[in-house]
């Protein structure tokens, strides 16, 4: 790991002032040093989901070991794309952040067991390691994704979901292509059905989603996925309005009926790298995360208040959805309902303050839809579903 001249120089600048206040206070250096790293690695945020730590630290050794004598400003400036710059920045400061803070435990162990010249030199390697990641991700002249596009030669690529959407096949299509290979079939319709029916995330889908059908609608319990104290819910019930010669339905009602009117459904990591590897071999652009979008604009464009949206989508913020979907790429109404395991923060939406249109008389969509939302809050006489953890 080496310094440039300028981090050279705020390293050097930085001890000056270390050796001064361990004078002052008559302690070690290295205390004063340490103190200088605790502060500068205050400044992030390291509070991210299992799974997103996983995918942050797989995707920096890959980066390090496939180029081990790059800077990190030379890898950055490689991305191709805004989401791919943030990934890989975001992944970056964690784990670089990470590599810091083991360094200073390794040299308070090595310093409790006196073995001092140890604790040392893995203190300077952590305050070396430290200024070179204030510099580089946290200073005014960090490289932002502008410095990236205005490289010579600089090519935007898009690899949005959501605005991937129009060129995306149907999820009808999707199950009638599956439908040629038998085995394909059978193992992915169901999982690739309750997706694109639920917007539900794949890694939700393999944590498994019980489903059963009651008064017209298919229900879904999910464990949410990306969840901490501040976001997502842990559990949230799902109910989708069967649609009229919709296959994806038909699919989820015929696996609820021949498990005798319930079902746990799963997806194994294996399958699910297998049905991403079909996707990415037969629609170039679409992967199952573009059903999420489209669920999300199918529900904008039929006019669902950002907090019903929220829930249905699993955010614990109706600010998130914003990134999800466009009301102009919505391919057909969809009536659903959800309630989370958490409150939903809401932004004001003027939806929320509309008088509901009275019922039909007769019944009809509407009164089921108050139905299932009655039953998902209060749980009427059904027992289903329950935001009880299993």
């Amino acid at each position: 790991m080496e310094l440039t001249q300028k981090q050279k120089q705020i390293a050097n600048t930085r001890l000056m002032i270390a050796h001064e206040q361990a004078m002052n206070s008559g302690t070690f250096i290295e205390i004063e040093i340490d103190k200088m790293i605790k502060s500068i690695l205050s400044q992030v945020k390291t509070d991210a989901a299992d799974a997103s730590k996983e995918q942050y630290r797989k995707l920096y050794k890959s980066l390090v070991e496939r180029h081990p004598d790059a800077p990190f400003s030379e890898l950055m400036m490689q991305c191709g794309t805004r989401s791919s710059f943030d990934k890989t920045r975001t992944a970056f400061r964690f784990c670089i952040a990470e590599e810091i803070q083991s360094l200073r435990r390794r040299a308070e162990k090595a310093t409790r067991s006196k073995d001092y010249d140890s604790g040392k030199k893995l203190i300077q390697n952590a305050f070396k390691l430290a200024i070179k990641f204030e510099d580089e991700f946290l200073s005014e002249d960090r490289i932002v994704f502008n410095d990236v596009k205005s490289k010579k030669g600089f090519e935007k690529v898009s690899f949005s979901k959501k605005k991937g959407l129009k060129k995306a096949p149907s999820a009808e299509m999707v199950l009638n292509d599956l439908s040629s290979n038998n085995s394909l079939y059978d193992r992915h319709s169901l999982s690739f059905s309750i997706i694109s029916t639920f917007g539900i995330r794949p890694a939700e889908m393999q944590k498994g989603v019980k489903l059963t059908f009651q008064d017209g609608m298919i229900y879904a319990l999910v464990k949410g996925a990306k969840v901490s104290k501040d976001k997502g819910h842990k559990h949230r019930a799902i109910g989708s309005l069967v649609r009229e010669n919709n296959k994806c339905d038909q699919v989820i009602l015929e696996a609820i009926y021949k498990n005798g009117g319930e079902v746990l459904a799963t997806q194994s990591k294996s399958d699910y790298d297998s049905l991403r590897k079909y996707f990415n071999n037969h629609y170039n652009g679409t992967s199952l995360y573009t059903y999420r979008h489209q669920v999300a604009s199918d529900l904008k464009k039929q006019g669902v208040s950002k907090r019903q949206i929220a829930e249905i989508m699993g955010h614990r913020t109706t600010d998130s959805q914003v990134h999800y979907g466009y009301a102009r790429s919505s391919r057909g109404g969809r009536s659903m309902v959800a309630k989370g395991s958490n409150e939903v923060i809401s932004s004001p939406d003027i939806k929320d303050y509309l008088k509901p249109k009275p019922v039909p008389a007769g019944g009809g969509t509407g009164s089921r839809i108050a139905k299932a939302k009655n039953n998902l809050s209060q749980g009427g006489q059904a027992s289903y579903p329950k935001l009880t953890p299993r």
